[in-house]
């Protein structure tokens, strides 16, 4: 047999081989990307106080077996262990104002960062959680029983 015919048949039985790894790989690494449209349902309760939910999806997460949704929001005022922060879709547009409490030592992602909210300040970039089964805003997606944002008031629903 020629060497280029040896070669041939290598590369042919070698192939197989190549895409099953391939496949491993792909099932064993993270999971399928989530859609904020056709893998997360916001509960009806959710959506008749913030109808502008869905343009406000930053992305979908599963934590712990439950699918979780990513907000971002510009805070726009802090006084009083409250803040104020608007919910921006992904054109930068404000889709809803909600004011939040929280004890000053919890701790927040702000500007890609974990911040104590007691150091919260106007401009900067929050991010809350929220659970697909239960309503709440949460500092990170998994933290059910000890990261909840107390919400204070919020303008969506008249938007």
């Amino acid at each position: 047999m020629s060497t280029g015919k040896k070669f041939a048949t290598i590369v042919l039985l070698a192939l197989p081989l190549a895409c099953l790894a391939d496949t491993e790989a792909d099932t064993q690494g993270e999971q399928p990307k989530l859609s904020c449209i056709k893998d997360f349902t916001f509960s009806h309760e959710f959506l008749a106080r913030h109808p502008n939910a869905g343009a406000a999806c930053r992305e979908v997460a599963m934590k712990g077996g439950v699918k979780w949704v990513r907000f971002e929001a510009e805070i726009t005022k802090v006084a009083n262990h409250q803040v104020t922060a608007n919910f921006i879709d992904s054109y930068n547009n404000s889709v809803a104002t909600v004011t939040f409490q929280a004890s000053p030592d919890a701790r927040l992602e702000v500007n890609g960062t974990q911040t104590p909210y007691g150091k919260l300040k106007p401009g900067d970039q929050l991010t809350v959680w929220m659970p697909e089964n239960k309503v709440g805003y949460y500092a990170e997606p998994g933290k059910l029983d000890n990261e909840r944002l107390t919400l204070v008031s919020d303008d969506s629903a008249q938007r």
